[in-house]
């Protein structure tokens, strides 16, 4: 084979970058798409409404007008702009148009008052006092700066500077109308914000004088016991600051309250069904009523998971149990407790098995002379039995 032939044989390795499918024709007119997208070489300006800082930049470098003609037009765009409710673009023609350099101190403040409306608008309202303070620099009789001004203070809740933009405002034009009535939405809006100053104190104060109240009932019961094992913290509704909540505390809203009346401590208790994996909760149950009339309210008719032609859970047919477990112990050392129903809520919390964890008591309730009772109860007869056994032979 010769040379010739064997650089033209497919079967030879190619060496270097494989051939581009792609002609020069169509290599040179991407090419000169990808050089319009650069304003530099644009042969012509794009058809969009919205404004291309970098096109208006070159324009003004071709035009031959002077910078303060250059920065008027760019205004007028952005006056346009403005009166269609485009917000942002108006802002970015303003600020081009203070980039021009000239000595007409009128259009720099009618500039920056113009920005200032435009992030108003777009509640940007940072940007808004800064413009109107260079405004008030320049010109400190300018009645627009010092009315947008306030209007971003009062959006702030900087009541106090919104009232002193209104007063200088009107100590320059006592008959500005925009600007008395700003000042009367300033007053109410300061009226206001005392009003819910005033009553986040009053809930607060009410709010401290219930839990008080409720931790010396608590202390008067003093064999009640709380899970303390895990520190808790609870944020207050109206502070960032997280407190150290009182044990028989949580999280929720389910809260122990007290009966102002009364005196009786009202508990949020749940009843739970293990074998239908449910569960009741009582908001507001009585420390001074029983567990059968309570549960009496509770199945006056058969849940909805049980068998309502032959239900289980009626009040004749169920048992009621607690699960205690040591404070800090583990789920091997939680034992099942029966309690009969006949038993006062407070009675049964102030029993020296029953540990009262977030604050919510709860009750085990199983069907009498159930299959799912039985394996029930000998699942904890059995954890029992172990845990027996392995002390003795730690005793030992």
């Amino acid at each position: 084979m010769s040379a010739e032939e064997a650089a033209t044989s497919t079967s030879a390795p190619i060496i270097g970058p494989a051939p581009s499918t792609v002609t020069q024709d169509e290599r040179t007119k991407q090419l000169l798409e990808d050089l319009e997208k650069i304003p530099l070489f644009m042969t012509h300006l794009p058809d969009s409404d919205e404004p291309n800082l970098a096109v208006e930049a070159l324009k003004s470098l071709a035009s031959d007008e002077p910078p303060l003609e250059v920065a008027t037009n760019l205004k007028t765009e952005g006056n346009d702009c403005f009166k269609r409710g485009k917000f942002t673009e108006a802002a970015q023609y303003y600020t081009k148009a203070l980039e021009y350099d000239h000595d007409d101190k009128s259009l720099k403040v009618s500039l920056l008052i113009n920005r200032a409306a435009a992030n108003l608008e777009l509640q940007n309202y940072g940007m808004v006092l800064h413009d109107c303070a260079d405004a008030l620099r320049i010109r400190p009789n300018t009645v627009k700066a010092l009315f947008r001004s306030a209007k971003a203070c009062i959006a702030l809740e900087k009541f106090e500077e919104a009232t002193e933009c209104c007063k200088w405002g009107l100590s320059i034009e006592p008959d500005n109308k925009e600007l008395a009535a700003l000042q009367l939405q300033v007053d109410q809006a300061i009226a206001r914000h005392e009003r819910r100053i005033k009553e986040r104190e009053e809930r607060k104060r009410q709010k401290d004088l219930i839990r008080e109240q409720i931790k010396q009932a608590i202390e008067i019961r003093s064999d009640l016991v709380f899970d303390t094992s895990s520190d808790k913290k609870k944020r207050t509704e109206d502070e960032d600051l997280a407190v150290v909540s009182y044990p028989w505390e949580n999280d929720s809203a389910r809260q122990v309250e007290l009966d102002q009346h009364t005196g009786h401590l009202l508990w949020p208790v749940f009843f739970l069904y293990p074998e239908s994996k449910e569960s009741d909760f009582v908001e507001k149950f009585d420390e001074s009523l029983t567990l059968r009339d309570m549960l009496q309210e509770v199945l006056a008719e058969p849940p909805h998971w049980d068998d309502r032609q032959r239900p289980k859970y009626t009040l004749d047919n169920v048992d009621t149990y607690f699960l205690s477990r040591p404070v800090g112990g583990f789920d091997e050392d939680e034992r099942l407790v029966k309690v009969s129903m006949d038993a006062r809520l407070g009675v049964i919390l102030n029993n020296e098995k029953y540990i009262i964890r977030d604050g919510i008591p709860s009750f085990v309730v199983l069907p009498r002379n159930d299959p799912f009772t039985t394996q029930f109860i000998d699942r904890y007869r059995k954890l029992r039995q172990t845990q027996e056994a392995a002390s003795k032979r730690t005793s030992n």
